[in-house]
């Protein structure tokens, strides 16, 4: 299995931009699945991080014996453990660590207009983003960095298919893959 691990901070775009990825390459025959790590993790009260890590782990194996070999995580990975944990827990041979980008006031902007308005949860979120566009910066192992400022999830997703085919071509071979799916 080959994972394509998207990062960002809240309104980067990751999940925009992974699912016109997935939804591209699908349309193409090519057999692929997403997993959104942050909504693994959204249950109240919070689940542990080791508890959330070892349900990535038994969704990569499900999908690994139904015979996926490509899959994408988008996940709000916020520091270089728990980044080595998420992959760890995939079990794949090879991935694309993948970072997106973009100004703190556009991501502010990218949030209040996605978020109901009176969210509780709002000023965290946004709080969060502005904090994680400045750290994020210092991951370890990040192989490509693409900001999605000014662009659609479309043309980001050109230049993460780009990336990927250059690490992986063999993998987005058209024709839908063996396996039960």
């Amino acid at each position: 299995m080959f994972v394509l691990l998207l990062t960002g901070p809240p309104g980067a775009g990751k999940s925009s931009v992974l699912t016109a990825l997935h939804d591209r390459l699908g349309e193409a025959g090519v057999s692929n699945a997403m997993i959104e790590v942050d909504e693994l993790e959204r249950c109240y009260p919070p689940l542990a991080t080791e508890r959330a890590i070892a349900h990535v782990g038994m969704l990569c194996a499900s999908y690994r014996e139904a015979g996926y070999e490509l899959l994408f995580l988008t996940a709000t990975v916020e520091d270089d453990d728990y980044g080595h944990a998420l992959l760890a827990a995939t079990g794949a041979e090879g991935y694309l660590l993948a970072r997106l980008e973009a100004d703190p006031d556009t991501l502010l902007a990218r949030i209040v207009e996605r978020e109901p308005a009176g969210w509780a949860g709002l000023d965290d979120l946004v709080e969060a983003s502005q904090l994680l566009a400045g750290s994020m910066p210092t991951l370890s192992g990040v192989d490509v960095v693409l900001s999605t400022e000014g662009r659609d999830p479309e043309s980001v997703a050109d230049d993460l298919e780009a990336a990927l085919r250059e690490r992986s071509p063999a993998l987005l071979a058209v024709g839908v893959q063996s396996g039960d799916h």
